[in-house]
């Protein structure tokens, strides 16, 4: 396996891409789970929680990446969103995007911010 085949910026994007999917699917589950992440829902034993908890962790650190990295492709590749300029793609590219950037930093600070913005607690 040549790392250098899977570090192209057109594999990259595919592949932020999809895990941004896989993300936003995930997040609908989560939210009629009442908010719970699935994994901690399904294995809601207290012995997995550190465990679960650090593979949250990084799956939101590495969909704030993903998003980010989604972010600047757009923009150096001329704002175009599967070639070309549509105002519904671009509105929910962005909501994707924030809500990844959201998951990234949540990630790194422990704070949901889109949460906390939401619910009144800033």
């Amino acid at each position: 396996m040549n790392i250098s085949d899977h570090t192209q910026p057109h594999k990259l994007e595919r592949l932020s891409f999809l895990w941004s999917e896989a993300r936003l699917v995930i997040a609908a589950f989560a939210l009629f789970l009442g908010g719970v992440p699935p994994l901690l829902y399904i294995f809601a034993t207290p012995s997995l929680f550190f465990l679960l908890g650090s593979l949250l962790k990084i799956s939101w650190l590495i969909s704030g990446i993903a998003s980010g990295y989604l972010l600047y492709r757009w923009h150096k590749g001329g704002k175009t969103l599967f070639g070309e300029k549509s105002s519904k793609d671009a509105q929910v590219f962005f909501v994707s995007v924030v809500s990844g950037l959201n998951l990234g930093i949540a990630g790194l600070l422990g704070t949901n911010v889109g949460m906390s913005i939401s619910s009144n607690r800033i």
